[in-house]
């Protein structure tokens, strides 16, 4: 299986993919959204303001599980979002 995806026109490579799974395999019992927080550090993932680029990160990360290249931990429970009386 030829290990590579093109995401927002880069290319990803086994190099970055198996240190994907080696992020998710030393934090198996963190979240998503600490998961892809992490990798953004690691590779220096910033908006010009600083902020890094999780949301994109994370859609990244969806791409090579929809692909069966990686498996991330289980989603977490999203609060139920309750409007002001």
């Amino acid at each position: 299986m030829n290990e590579a995806i093109k995401y927002r026109g880069k290319v990803f490579g086994p190099r970055e993919i198996d240190e994907v799974r080696e992020v998710i395999a030393a934090h198996r019992d963190r979240s998503r959204w600490f998961i892809s927080r992490e990798l953004c550090r690691r590779w220096g993932w910033r908006q010009p303001n600083g902020v890094l680029k999780d949301i994109l990160c994370r859609g990244l990360l969806l791409r090579l599980e929809a692909q069966g290249l990686i498996e991330l931990p289980p989603r977490g429970k999203i609060p139920p979002y309750h409007l002001s009386p």
